[in-house]
């Protein structure tokens, strides 16, 4: 399709490749290691980064729907996939002709499950340690185990669960910990199925990157297994910013757009829809090419910054669908019109994802998730 705006999302894949192989050296050659590619790959493009995944190392990759893991399966990813969501008896259906890996979270999958299948398949099982969302319950342990000792075409492959506060994991008296050492417990359980056990998410993987982790209990319990990795946030360049991690994450996408047109407006005139900001001087307005449509969150409206020329500049006015307005009253340049605008990036002259989310109340996840379909991804290999 051609292109005729400039609001774009740059994604970098070099980044991606230094973030995969600092997450895969520290896993070592033998590690399950199961990269998190749901919500178009954090909004970075599930094809291309799955590509990109698999031209380093072949591993299984992670989605949340059935429908993305057919999206990869029509672009020729052929690499073993986990679906995380639920699934109804037509999803089983496609997961089998698919050739897909559910994760399974309750009895009624399982039992869809066999009644459509007519070769072996594998299957993960999720269990709730407290995230309390889905997953079977301690109470369901000797029942599953007594089904997938009658079983012949269903086969426990990998046993899982989802830590709720994961950057809290190197406390001694936090719920992360115990949610390990539950898990652990759980694992124990199903050791004569040789599982494939994995819990560890981004901020778990960067606690485990430190030369010197704080709690020798929970050094003991990483030891204890070789606890299956599941990255995802980390993967694009970002963890709990508290963790002190020992890994070299890079950014892998800039959200940009640009300078369309100049607004002069005197002291006392508004701006935007409902007149929320009304000028204190005589300012000068950018008008931008990228709204609340395109991920800039209406929640930032009067509150969020952007960049321009490495310049902060607020937004002004209420965001709308199409266009956002930025007051450069101050920025040293008269020739704005084309120039970049640029939401958060890898740089540190501007901003982050994690800072633009805070704007709007939110995190870096839905700042990434949120940058839309209609805004043009950019693939680029430009130099660490």
């Amino acid at each position: 399709m051609t292109i005729f705006r400039k609001t774009r999302a740059e994604i970098n894949l070099l980044h991606l490749e230094n973030n995969l192989n600092e997450i895969l050296n520290l896993a070592g050659p033998d590690r399950f290691v199961c990269p998190m590619i749901k919500a178009n790959a954090y909004g970075h493009g599930a094809v291309q980064v799955a590509k990109t995944i698999l031209k380093n190392k072949i591993i299984p990759l992670g989605v949340a729907l059935i429908e993305e893991a057919l999206e990869l399966r029509q672009a020729g990813i052929k690499s073993n996939i986990l679906v995380f969501s639920d699934f109804d008896h037509r999803g089983s259906k496609s997961i089998i002709e698919a050739q897909l890996t559910p994760v399974i979270s309750d009895f009624n999958q399982l039992r869809m499950l066999e009644k459509n299948v007519d070769k072996e398949i594998a299957v993960h099982i999720k269990l709730n340690t407290g995230m309390n969302r889905r997953g079977f319950n301690e109470h369901d342990i000797g029942e599953l185990i007594h089904f997938f000792n009658s079983q012949v075409k269903i086969k426990i492959q990998g046993l899982l669960s989802h830590f709720h506060s994961a950057y809290q994991i190197e406390n001694e008296k936090s719920s992360a910990l115990a949610q390990l050492k539950l898990f652990s417990d759980y694992a124990d359980h199903f050791k004569k199925f040789e599982i494939i056990p994995h819990i560890l998410n981004s901020d778990a993987i960067a606690v485990m990157s430190k030369k010197n982790i704080l709690n020798s209990e929970l050094e003991i319990l990483f030891k204890k297994q070789s606890w299956g990795f599941r990255p995802g946030l980390m993967l694009y360049g970002y963890h709990d910013q508290n963790i002190k991690s020992e890994m070299q994450l890079y950014p892998v996408m800039n959200f940009k757009s640009v300078v369309v047109g100049i607004q002069k407006i005197k002291t006392g005139e508004s701006v935007s829809y409902n007149a929320t900001w009304v000028a204190k001087r005589n300012s000068m307005i950018a008008i931008v090419s990228a709204g609340y449509a395109d991920g800039v969150h209406r929640a930032m409206s009067n509150k969020g910054f952007a960049f321009i020329n490495n310049q902060k500049v607020s937004i002004v006015g209420n965001i709308c669908m199409d266009y956002l307005m930025l007051d450069v009253t101050d920025l040293k340049s008269d020739a704005l019109v084309d120039a970049d605008v640029v939401f958060f990036s890898d740089s540190k002259l501007n901003q982050s994802a994690v800072e633009f989310a805070a704007a709007a109340g939110t995190i870096s996840y839905e700042a990434l998730t949120s940058v839309s379909s209609r805004v043009n991804r950019i693939y680029t290999k430009e130099k660490l």
